[in-house]
């Protein structure tokens, strides 16, 4: 039987079979490569992996106990560890307490009151950690405006993850809130995932009108043509600051798609994702959808002007072969180079005239904020 999001119970592991992670925690060194233990892995840039290691509360109260002040671990995952309300806050105390930059805690059943409780300690602890993964766990509406608070009150977080956590339209609003008090304070907010939430597009448009965030992700959010078009008019509203912007899986059809994509790169966004998030299936998350006008357009807006939109994602938005020629011939007259992502379906011609034409951008990495979650135990293929 499976609970919010598919996640299932956990059945926590003996204590004993933390030991030797116990003892290594307690010594207060680094380890010198990647180090595998009967639960958990260390890694030499300071994360501590225990993805999917059925801790449990009396487990993870066990680790953070033996966290040393500013010792090895920076990065702490606890993904789909069976945490609940209690070990998740039993994990942020620990993580406070020596110095912890990254709390990973998604697919723990953590609900609103322990929400709350981790909004409480961050607010008390500011800029200590500075990254807080909470996807798919039941939050829901309340547990949505504690994150609002954890921004509105100045908690120093640079990352915060809210994928699929059933927010609602107040939820939403807390959090435009939040962004607008970190607005007036000066301060920024480096990226804000929202995406899987069926989200109220005018408080979207909030966030991206403060102009306070780097990185804003709302794939798989209800958006819609309506939606995108209030996105779109808020980017051209906005202060600069914005540069990666997702809206994949959000059933925009392709004018209002054209009119988004026109005014990311007037509004400065380097990133634009419009493709498929891998969750769409089980979301219901429709695809967004380009015809040959539209991609037309998208290929006259950005061969016609300096721009710095480098990456644009239309994976799975039904691009024919006659639009992505469409693609290569404003490339070729396009004063600011464009990496477009096109996925299956295009002729590979078209493809690597593309990548020959924009071979001046960098490919994409992660941010450090995002390779810090990195789990060899999450993201592990079952044999």
């Amino acid at each position: 039987m499976t609970g919010w999001a598919g996640v299932g119970p956990v059945a926590p592991r003996p204590l004993d079979d933390l030991a030797p992670l116990l003892d290594w925690l307690r010594t207060g060194r680094q380890v010198a490569g990647r180090t595998d233990f009967p639960a958990g892995t260390a890694m030499p840039d300071g994360r501590l992996d225990l993805c999917k290691q059925a801790l449990g509360p009396d487990g993870v109260r066990a680790i953070v106990s033996a966290l040393p002040p500013r010792g090895p671990v920076r990065h702490l995952l606890l993904g789909t560890d069976g945490l609940g309300d209690a070990g998740a806050a039993d994990a942020t105390r620990g993580a406070i307490g020596a110095g912890v930059e990254t709390v990973y805690l998604g697919c723990n059943g953590i609900g609103a009151a322990g929400v709350r409780d981790l909004a409480d300690r961050l607010i008390a602890s500011p800029g200590v950690v500075r990254g807080l993964w909470l996807k798919r766990n039941p939050l829901g509406g309340d547990g949505g405006r504690a994150a609002g608070r954890l921004l509105a009150r100045g908690s120093g977080l640079a990352t915060l993850d809210l994928v699929q956590t059933g927010l609602d339209a107040a939820a939403s609003a807390a959090l435009a809130e939040g962004v607008e008090a970190v607005a007036a304070r000066g301060d920024r907010v480096g990226r804000l995932y929202l995406g899987g939430n069926v989200l109220d597009a005018a408080q979207v448009a909030r966030v991206v009108r403060t102009g306070a965030v780097d990185e804003l992700y709302v794939s798989a959010a209800g958006l819609g043509d309506a939606g995108a078009r209030v996105l779109a008019r808020a980017l051209r509203a906005a202060p600069p600051g914005l540069t990666h912007l997702s809206v994949a899986s959000n059933g925009i059809g392709p004018e209002p798609l054209m009119e988004l994509v026109a005014a990311a790169a007037a509004a400065g966004v380097t990133l634009l994702d419009l493709s498929r998030v891998r969750a769409a299936g089980a979301l219901g998350a429709p695809d967004n959808r380009l015809d040959e006008p539209a991609t037309a357009a998208i290929a006259a807006v950005l061969s016609g002007t300096r721009h710095r939109l480098a990456h644009l994602i239309l994976r799975d938005t039904g691009i024919t072969g006659r639009g992505a020629l469409a693609l290569v011939a404003g490339a070729r007259r396009a004063i600011s180079p464009t990496r477009y992502a096109l996925g299956p379906g295009v002729a590979s011609r078209a493809k690597r005239e593309l990548a020959e034409l924009s071979e001046s951008v960098p490919p994409l990495s992660p941010h450090p904020d995002v390779a810090a979650i990195a789990s060899v135990h999450r993201t592990r293929k079952p044999a």
